[in-house]
């Protein structure tokens, strides 16, 4: 470099050296400062090209510090629906496809749909996601759009070539191959591709304890005993939460419950009851099924605590039939204890809730108490504005 074009320099040095050292101070400066701003174009480059390649951020699904149970904003909403809107957000159903799902959601106020194999043979990635942002966007309360994706044969997606090579494996067989991990890798990887075709619920996770082949539920286990099974309950629990989804735990036995409560305490927003008559000795109730029982509803939610939504698996299933008689299966059900119903045939049932209200057959109060923890779960996974 030529002096001369630095005259700074000149009138700061003093003595016959003190040009030669401060050029080469300046040098070192300039060399230093070009260096710095290479690396750092260079790793805000590589954090860009990173970033880009990166999965999402997880959303944060306790927004607003909402969490199971009742909000004072689930409350507010509450008290602007009418007794039309209260009721239908109280059932989900399976998705039909023959142009009927707008009026479910228009006419009879839906709280959600759930899509079975039939949906995902028809369809592929691209045309399911546009089905399910299409049903987002048609309201400002958004419904619940859910699957039951375990894995092997009990699979409504995966087992669809067009969703995925081959579908996904049951908890237990990836346990004994890989233990915990290989178990939880498969789930966040399953959950995030459910979340990125657009929906919200999984019917999951199984939370009973099986260690015998000759167990139900065995294979949709980790075949593990009570102590381990937590655990894989604890780690999944949290794992849906990260990921934004909303997971339904069963199934509540009323025995060995140690895995299902360990997914209550660590913040399942909803739960599925059983539809077994226990005739134990220390049964709370053997009069009828689990799911059908106040007795059972009562003890869930006053003596273990769980707060969030309970849901009934199918009213249209024939195991109701012997317990209904006359009375419409869903007045049943919501007299015993239940938030959130599967209704196939969602119209008939909804018009039976509603003039169970109107002829005082049904307390106004219980739909109150169901409909702000369904709400106050929506707001938790931000599914209303």
């Amino acid at each position: 470099m030529d002096k001369k074009n630095y005259p700074a320099n000149k009138k700061r040095a003093e003595g016959p050296t003190a040009p030669r050292v401060k050029g080469k101070i300046s040098r070192l400066r300039i060399i230093v400062s070009s260096l710095t701003l290479l690396v750092v174009a260079g790793t805000i480059g590589f954090f860009l090209l990173y970033q880009e390649t990166q999965e999402p951020e997880p959303i944060n699904p306790y927004r607003g510090g909402v969490v199971i149970g009742s909000s004072e904003r689930a409350l507010e909403i509450m008290a602007d629906m009418t007794v039309e809107e209260k009721v239908g957000q109280m059932f989900i159903t399976p998705y039909r496809g023959d142009g009927s799902d707008m009026s479910a959601l228009t006419d009879y106020h839906i709280g959600g749909f759930i899509y079975t194999g039939v949906f995902f043979e028809n369809n592929t990635p691209e045309s399911a996601s546009i089905t399910f942002r299409e049903m987002n966007e048609f309201q400002e309360m958004k419904p619940f759009q859910g699957v039951a994706e375990e894995g092997g044969d009990i699979t409504a997606v995966s087992k669809w070539p067009a969703f995925r090579p081959t579908p996904y494996r049951l908890p237990r067989e990836l346990y004994d191959d890989g233990g915990l991990d290989a178990v939880l890798t498969q789930e966040e990887e399953k959950l995030l591709f459910l979340k990125r075709m657009g929906l919200n619920l999984n019917f999951g996770p199984i939370t009973n304890i099986a260690t015998k082949p000759s167990d139900s539920l065995y294979e949709q286990t980790i075949g593990q005993d009570a102590e381990k099974t937590s655990e894989y309950i604890r780690r999944l629990t949290l794992l849906y939460d990260e990921l934004g989804m909303s997971a339904v735990l069963r199934y509540y036995t009323g025995e060995d419950t140690e895995a299902f409560m360990t997914g209550c305490y660590m913040g399942a927003p909803a739960v599925m009851m059983s539809n077994r008559v226990i005739t134990s000795g220390d049964s709370v109730d053997s009069s009828r099924p689990m799911s059908l029982s106040k007795p059972w509803h009562d003890y869930l939610r006053d003596e273990l605590g769980f707060e969030g939504v309970i849901i009934l698996s199918d009213v249209a299933s024939g195991v109701f039939d012997e317990y209904a008689g006359e009375q419409v299966k869903s007045v049943m059900a919501i007299e015993a204890g239940n938030d959130l119903i599967w209704a196939t045939y969602y119209e008939t049932e909804i018009e039976g809730v509603l003039a169970a209200i109107e002829n005082g057959t049904l307390s106004i109060q219980d739909v109150d108490d169901s409909v702000v923890r369904v709400l106050t779960w929506k707001l938790r996974y931000g599914l209303i504005e």
